[in-house]
């Protein structure tokens, strides 16, 4: 799903005027853009409340510095920056959090995720959207915003190294590794093959 085109005239305006202190454009800003930044952080995050605050936190800082905004740039991908270097400091906090605070346990990750369905079962694109989803939990941080960004937002690698500052090499391989990992948990977990 692509990102909804927020550098036509109208919004550019409501963000020249956002910069002059207009609330009202800058709710008009928060309205247009906020679905998409919510899509992109609940896709990363795999929460619903952290999600929400991290939207919270990226447009507080989008009205803190409307200054350093260029309107060179889409204000699509100046926003999805900052969301997703939200949620990648969330991500890195808790994966410490986890590694101080729960035992390591060989059992646990990827290769242990529940067994949705037999394999004479046929998962809809609905379910197999919804598995791949949860499998993005287990990559790590850098993979799950490159997958996320590329494969589940639809952006293209040029679109996600404006977004995340790596390089379009950095981008190709942390994309190759999560794929690699989703596709043979899916033959692993759910015998589901060459989709």
């Amino acid at each position: 799903m692509k990102t909804p085109d927020t550098t036509d005239t109208t919004v550019q305006d409501d963000i020249e005027k956002s910069r002059m202190g207009d609330t009202a454009a800058f709710a008009r800003v928060f309205q247009s853009s906020n679905g998409f930044a919510f899509r992109l952080a609940f896709r990363l995050l795999c929460d619903e409340d952290e999600a929400k605050d991290v939207v919270q936190e990226s447009f507080i800082r989008v009205w803190r510095n409307l200054d350093r905004y260029d309107r060179q740039q889409k204000f699509t991908t100046w926003l999805y920056a900052i969301v997703s270097n939200l949620c990648l400091d969330r991500l890195r906090a808790k994966r410490r959090w986890m590694a101080r605070f729960v035992r390591e346990n060989p059992d646990n990750g990827i290769d242990n995720l529940p067994v949705e369905a037999g394999p004479d079962e046929q998962y809809s694109n609905h379910d197999l959207a919804r598995i791949i989803r949860n499998l993005t939990q287990m990559l790590p941080p850098k993979q799950r915003l490159v997958f996320t960004l590329r494969d589940l937002e639809d952006l293209s690698v040029e679109e996600v190294a404006d977004v995340t500052k790596m390089s379009a090499g950095a981008i190709k391989v942390n994309l190759y590794h999560a794929r690699r990992t989703i596709r043979e948990t899916l033959e692993k977990n759910h015998m589901i093959e060459g989709r």
